[in-house]
C-alpha cells in the first residue's frame, strides 16, 4: 500500500475488470442518493471493497458471507478505525442492494452482509439497529430505533428525588411522543401547553419566520396516557416554583430553565440505567463521540413510527415534525409494496 496525494492509503492496482461495475454503481448513487457526502462515502467504501476483491482474487459477483468476513478481518488487521470499518461495511451492503435491485443484473445475487452484525461478531463499536438503517434505501443518515427497542428507557428515569424522577420520565416520554428537538423542548413554556387538548405550541429551532411563516410556530401533540404523569409533574414543579416565576415547563431544583444539552443527557442516562445504551461512534482515542439513544434519536423514532405504523396523513406528520419539505418526511417512510397494493385495492374497490 502507498500513500496517495490526498494522504490516504490505497492500492496501486486499478479496478481493471470491475471498473465498469464500479462506474455503474457510482452513477446509480449519484442519481438516487441526495446527500453528496453520503455519495462520496459510499463510493469510497465500494472502491475499497472492489480493490480488495481484485487483490485477493475474489469475484464480487460471487461473494458470500465468508468473503465479507475475510474483508472485515483484513481491515481490522490493517488497524483501521472502527468508524471506517463500519462505513465500508455499510458501503458493501449498499453496493449489493443496488445489484439486487438493478434490472440489468442477475436477480439471484444475495447481499452477503445480510446476516453479519459488526458488534456481535467482531466487537466493533457499531450496533445492529444502526447497521439495519444503513442498509435501507435512502436512509443512511436516519437512525430510528423501534419503539420496542427504546421502551425500557422510559421506565428508568435518572434522578435522586421524586421531583427529578417524575420530571425526567416526562421529559423522555414527551421527547418520543412529540418528536421535539431538545432545544425546542427547553423553550417550552407553561402557557404553550394546552393541557385539555394535549397540544404544545413550539417555536421551530430550524426554520426562520420569513421563509416558513406557517411552520415557524407549530403544534405538537401528546397522548392521553401522559395526563397523570403531566399532572404529577405540575404538582411537583409547584413545590419548587409556587409563584410560577419561571415561565418554562421544565425547570431545575432552583427554578432554572433546563438547557437542551441537559435534557438530552436525561435521555442518555435513562438508556444507560435501562441497560440498552450503546456507543454509536468513537473518536480515534476510543472516547464515545455519539451514543445510540439520544433525544434526537427519540425524535427520529417517533417520526418513523407515525409515518409507517399509523394512519396519520404524511402532510400532518411533516407539519408536526417541522419539516419544510415533504421530501424530508418521505426519508422516514419504509416502502411496503404489500401495503401499497392493499391500499390501492381498498381505494378503488377492486377487492382482494
Amino acid at each position: 500500500m502507498e500513500r496517495q496525494d490526498d494522504g490516504k492509503f490505497g492500492s496501486k492496482r486499478e479496478l481493471e475488470e470491475y471498473k465498469q461495475l464500479f462506474d455503474d454503481y457510482a452513477g446509480w448513487l449519484t442519481d438516487f442518493v441526495d446527500k453528496d457526502t453520503t455519495v462520496t462515502r459510499r463510493k469510497k467504501g465500494a472502491e475499497a471493497w472492489l480493490h480488495w476483491c481484485a487483490e485477493e482474487g475474489y469475484d464480487p459477483l460471487d461473494a458470500d458471507e465468508d468473503t465479507v468476513d475475510a474483508f472485515v478481518h483484513a481491515m481490522v488487521g490493517d488497524g483501521l478505525a472502527e468508524t471506517t470499518i463500519s462505513n465500508r461495511f455499510a458501503s458493501v451492503s449498499k453496493f449489493y442492494h443496488w445489484i439486487s435491485t438493478d434490472p440489468d443484473r442477475p436477480n439471484d445475487i444475495e447481499n452477503p452482509t445480510a446476516e453479519i452484525t459488526l458488534p456481535n461478531q467482531y466487537d466493533i463499536s457499531n450496533n445492529a439497529a444502526y447497521t439495519r438503517i444503513l442498509h435501507r434505501e435512502g436512509r443512511e443518515d436516519i437512525i430510528a430505533p423501534d419503539y420496542e427497542e427504546l421502551k425500557p428507557l422510559f421506565d428508568h428515569p435518572p434522578g435522586a428525588t421524586d421531583f427529578s424522577k417524575i420530571r425526567n420520565e416526562l421529559v423522555c416520554r414527551l421527547f418520543w411522543q412529540t418528536a421535539l428537538r431538545s432545544d425546542e423542548m427547553s423553550r417550552v413554556r407553561l402557557d404553550n401547553v394546552d393541557f385539555d387538548d394535549r397540544d404544545i405550541r413550539v417555536r421551530s429551532a430550524k426554520l426562520n419566520i420569513d421563509d416558513h411563516p406557517k411552520l415557524y410556530h407549530r403544534h405538537v401533540f401528546y397522548e392521553g396516557n401522559l395526563d397523570y404523569l403531566m399532572q404529577r409533574w405540575i404538582d411537583k414543579r409547584a413545590e419548587k416554583d409556587p409563584k410560577n416565576e419561571s415561565p418554562y415547563l421544565f425547570i431545575g431544583d432552583k427554578g432554572n430553565q433546563l438547557s437542551s444539552s441537559y435534557l438530552s443527557r436525561i435521555v442518555k442516562e435513562a438508556a444507560h440505567d435501562a441497560g440498552i445504551q450503546e456507543p454509536l461512534v468513537r473518536d480515534s482515542d476510543g472516547t464515545v463521540a455519539q451514543w445510540l439513544y439520544t433525544a434526537h434519536r427519540l425524535r427520529h423514532s417517533r417520526i418513523t413510527h407515525l409515518a409507517n405504523k399509523t394512519d396519520m396523513d404524511l402532510n400532518f406528520v411533516r407539519m408536526m415534525a417541522g419539516h419544510a419539505s415533504m421530501d424530508t418526511t418521505l426519508d422516514y417512510v419504509n416502502p411496503d409494496w404489500g401495503e401499497a397494493r392493499q391500499a390501492y385495492r381498498d381505494a378503488t374497490g377492486t377487492g382482494n
